[in-house]
């Protein structure tokens, strides 16, 4: 089983992102993360993920989820973390080799007539807004988000 990190970088009532370049989920705005390397912690993979996409060094991040899906045996930690007031976001849209990264309104993600956005992100961004934690196993049919049931 591998453990990959899904970390949601927040800033006021934004979130940073990634258009990605390459499958899985190629053209699809997604949050930033990867896969934990052997001689890390999930949260060090989160705060290393964030930092090799963004170039945004964090200090720490909070697991808001212990997650599966019907893909892979992987299990899918979910972090947030959030920049302080003073962080300047105008460097962004920026891009990187895996693709486009920006900064993306909360409410844009959670638009249920934004097609462009990874389904699953909706389910934990709004747990954000709820100040909730559950986890979740998500069901895809290829790139569709068919059911998500609460572990």
């Amino acid at each position: 089983m591998a453990i990959v990190t899904l970390c949601f970088v927040k800033k006021d009532n934004k979130i940073l992102m990634i258009n990605r370049n390459k499958p899985p989920f190629m053209g699809m705005w997604n949050a930033l993360g990867g896969h934990k390397e052997d001689n890390e912690t999930a949260l060090e993979c989160a705060i290393r993920e964030i930092k090799e996409e963004s170039n945004i060094i964090v200090d720490n991040a909070k697991l808001i989820s212990i997650s599966t899906w019907n893909y892979d045996d992987d299990e899918i930690y979910v972090y947030v973390s959030t920049l302080p007031d003073d962080f300047d976001i105008n460097a962004y849209p920026l891009k990187i080799d895996e693709g486009i990264i920006d900064f993306k309104e909360i409410d844009w993600v959670l638009n249920l007539k934004n097609f462009g956005v990874i389904e699953d992100l909706r389910v934990f961004l709004n747990d954000i807004k709820e100040e909730q934690c559950n986890n979740y196993h998500l069901i895809y049919n290829d790139s569709k988000l068919i059911e998500y049931i609460k572990k």
